[in-house]
């Protein structure tokens, strides 16, 4: 049983833990998530869809250039979803049930219309407790933009293709999500993939960069050994935040906690070659267990000299 004055510490450091994992996330992480690959002007800009959800918790406007004319872009956005063409994130053991995401345009899904449902995920895939989850056709444009909502009608998603000149093309992906519902179970999951968003949703940008140009599967987007390692080495983050709460010193997790949030962010922004990005998980792990080794000799050190 903790004593008060261990109740105290305990409190105060885990005070500040929050207030480091925050300030890492909001004015670190979360600019970029929001923004990633899109200018001033198209997040300004009034879009399609947006009168959805005029309050969003979550506003994020993310584009990417593609060498290729809307034409050549579209098939492959039309046919997207769960168990259609896939998501493109090279992450289809999550998003997809595991199989694999189309390599090419399918003609039998090259039609949709307003009031069809677009799948994104089967009941209890990929973790359980994971509903059926369905967005449905608002709006569409062929060669212009897809609207969808969510089953409560409070979001939206919206991918619109704007020319840039006659071989290139903007491919803008805005979602605007409202409030979440703080009663049901699912609002765990829901908040814990806001985190993995910036990932998955900069993976599907540049797999459908990939396809439309013609480039091999993967060679702009992450793998799946990629982002499997991003996660270790944020998983070794969030063990040095929880080291920060109950560890009597505090400049060893201190350290460990700067360390590992920072390769964390480096990894994920910079996207490295793969040889990087296991270099990097290997050293943060031997250098975590260096500073636990350190601290062990130096109690074992006072206890001597007490004695």
């Amino acid at each position: 049983m903790l004593s008060l004055s261990n109740t105290v510490r305990v409190i105060v450091r885990l005070a500040l833990t929050l207030a480091i994992a925050l300030l890492i996330y909001l004015p670190v992480y979360r600019p970029v998530q929001l923004r990633w690959g899109a200018t001033n002007e198209e997040i300004a800009r009034a879009m399609p869809g947006d009168e959805i959800q005029p309050n969003p918790i979550f506003n994020a406007t993310r584009a990417v250039t593609i060498d290729a004319p809307p034409e050549r872009i579209w098939p492959w956005l039309v046919q997207i979803g769960y168990h259609r063409a896939g998501w493109y994130s090279a992450l289809d053991w999550v998003d997809n049930g595991g199989v694999p995401s189309a390599s090419r345009i399918i003609p039998d899904l090259q039609h949709i219309e307003a009031g069809d449902a677009i799948p994104v995920a089967e009941r209890d895939v990929p973790v359980p407790g994971v509903p059926d989850i369905n967005n449905w056709v608002v709006a569409v444009e062929p060669d212009r933009y897809l609207l969808v909502t969510t089953d409560n009608s409070q979001d939206s998603w919206l991918w619109a293709l704007e020319p840039v000149s006659g071989q290139q093309t903007r491919l803008i992906w805005r979602m605007r999500w409202g409030p979440y519902d703080w009663t049901s179970p699912y609002v765990v999951l829901q908040t814990a993939s806001d985190l993995g968003d910036f990932v998955v949703t900069r993976n599907i940008l540049l797999s459908i960069k990939e396809r439309a140009e013609g480039r091999p599967i993967e060679s702009l987007a992450a793998s799946t050994p990629q982002v499997l390692l991003w996660m270790a080495v944020f998983g070794a983050f969030l063990a040095s935040l929880v080291g920060m709460v109950f560890r009597r010193d505090w400049l060893r997790p201190l350290a460990a906690v700067a360390v590992t949030g920072a390769v964390t962010l480096l990894l994920v922004f910079a996207m490295p070659p793969l040889w990087v990005d296991a270099l990097a998980a290997a050293t943060v792990y031997v250098w975590l267990l260096w500073l636990g080794r350190e601290r062990r000799s130096a109690e074992r050190l006072v206890l001597r000299r007490i004695h």
